[in-house]
């Protein structure tokens, strides 16, 4: 871990470091003054450890004032794997005390990489008003809006989607694809070669599909395994219930992008109970997720909700930022503190 970083005027008044973990209480305490009063991760320290402490050590940058000893500045994050040769890092809650020095959150995100030892840095609902400005034009990040597809069932009436426009394409059929449920990281480590998928940015590994969807202590989600019997791809769905319904989110992929063409059978066979099955990217071939029968928002505008907790029937806009815009990067809803519990 690198901290080889310049003394200067903030140093002089902070002690920027990693966060120890008997500072925990602290953090939290500042994530509900200053983030959002009631978040979940000031007021559940069970799951502010499972999201935020790895191995015992707190994923977050702070910037503690030498002279109150308060904290003034955090930026959280979370690895994406155990590969040091190759870590990548999602960014979490980032935010300064109305207190605190002017651009001290920008000195935050300037040695977030430098301190945590990572390669790059990758978000995910970043403001778009504020932060993407900054991050595209300070500090050079890549930027962008994530595309939004989904494809609905075919009901006569929907509670949770506002339908204007039914429209439920005829989708490629792939008699050679095989899907099937891996129930444990045992099964998913078997069909999937995770090193041979090793040039994907960022880059996930075993040990962030075990404790990012396995491990979940409130969500439950779902791995599926994709082959042609030449090629394979892993797909992770989360249902979400309400008002007596159900949709179904795609959350994550790793793995060939092609078999993605081939499953609108298979989406179909989730729809029986659903309204509709929704997937949020960037960086993924585009031509395949319309040869699996989904459409875009932009192209046929229906409202399909991303937010439950509370509840919003409304069209949402998610924003993604990368410190590497030198390559292609792959971005889906479970990244960063996506898909998270409210």
């Amino acid at each position: 871990m690198s901290t080889n970083i310049k003394n200067n005027k903030f140093d002089q008044k902070y002690e920027i470091r990693l966060a120890m973990y008997h500072e925990i209480p602290e953090i939290m305490q500042f994530i509900d003054q200053y983030w959002k009063k009631g978040h979940i991760l000031a007021r559940d320290r069970q799951f502010f450890e499972y999201e935020m402490v790895t191995n015992h050590a707190v994923n977050f940058l702070i910037a503690k004032s030498k002279e109150t000893g308060a904290i003034e500045g955090i930026h959280g994050f979370l690895p994406c794997s155990e590969n040091k040769s190759k870590f990548d890092i999602f960014g979490a809650l980032w935010k300064t005390t109305p207190e605190a020095m002017p651009m001290l959150g920008t000195e935050l995100k300037k040695r977030l990489n430098s301190v945590v030892g990572s390669r790059a840095d990758f978000g995910v609902g970043v403001n778009h008003t504020t932060a993407i400005p900054l991050l595209s034009r300070f500090f050079h990040y890549y930027t962008a809006k994530m595309k939004h597809y989904y494809r609905l069932a075919d009901r006569d009436n929907y509670l949770i989607a506002k339908v204007e426009q039914k429209v439920i394409p005829l989708y490629r059929t792939n008699e050679s694809i095989v899907i099937t449920e891996l129930s444990d990281l045992k099964q998913l480590k078997g069909f999937f070669d995770f090193s041979a998928d090793v040039s994907s940015v960022p880059y996930k590994d075993e040990w962030y599909y075990g404790k990012r969807f396995f491990d979940h202590p409130v969500y439950k989600y779902q791995i599926w395994g994709i082959t042609d019997n030449k090629n394979k791809a892993i797909m992770v769905t989360r249902a979400q219930k309400h008002n007596n319904r159900s949709i179904i989110k795609i959350v994550d992929y790793l793995g060939e992008q092609k078999l993605f063409a081939g499953c609108g059978a298979f989406f179909d066979s989730l729809l029986k109970d659903s309204e509709y099955v929704d997937f949020y990217f960037d960086g993924f071939e585009e031509e395949y997720v319309k040869q699996a029968g989904m459409v875009s928002i932009e192209d046929y505008p229906n409202i399909i909700p991303n937010y439950f907790y509370p509840f919003e029937q409304s069209n949402i806009d998610i924003y993604v930022a990368s410190s590497n815009n030198t390559e292609k990067c792959l971005f889906f809803l479970a990244d960063a503190d996506q898909d998270r519990p409210n």
